[in-house]
């Protein structure tokens, strides 16, 4: 009987030894594929924010060609000019509104019209806009400006442009 228990114990010894060779075989495998798997992934993650990085740019370049063709015409150039920094073409007029430091703009949000009285005709409500709500503009006089003159003789052929 003691022969039989030995074997027993012999293949029992056996299994453990490849079961512990097996684990030792798939730990190793493991921790060989972990670090290019994680790699994998993290560099598909990137390779997905750098995708949309790439679409915003096209469309910042799409908006920049589309704004590098409106600089390049001359009527828009005009337009932004009197726009963005209030120049006039020779013989207009230009004017400016100020208003009083405390007004709102008209048309603005939040500010509503004051509510006029139903009970008073309309010259009595317009009186009581000039009369009550005193203006903090204050009248000056304005130096008489020179008339208009003709417009300049025009430039000779090949001349270069005025101002420039």
């Amino acid at each position: 009987m003691a022969s039989a228990e030995q074997q027993s114990e012999q293949r029992f010894g056996s299994a453990a030894r490849r079961a512990a060779i097996l684990a030792a075989v798939i730990c190793v495998l493991t921790l060989t594929i972990a670090g290019p798997v994680r790699t994998y992934f993290a560099q598909r993650t990137e390779m997905k924010q750098l995708e949309a990085t790439e679409e915003q740019l096209r469309t910042q370049i799409a908006d920049l060609e589309e704004q590098k063709v409106k600089l390049g015409d001359p009527v828009f150039i005009a337009a932004q000019a009197r726009e963005r920094l209030g120049f006039v073409m020779p013989g207009d007029i230009p004017y400016q509104v100020q208003l009083p430091a405390n007004a709102a703009a008209p048309g603005t949000p939040g500010s509503e019209p004051a509510k006029a009285n139903p009970d008073q005709p309309w010259y009595t409500s317009l009186w009581h806009t000039i009369a009550d709500a005193p203006h903090s503009v204050s009248p000056t006089i304005v130096p008489d400006a020179p008339a208009p003159g003709p417009p300049p003789p025009p430039a000779p052929p090949g001349a270069p442009p005025p101002g420039g």
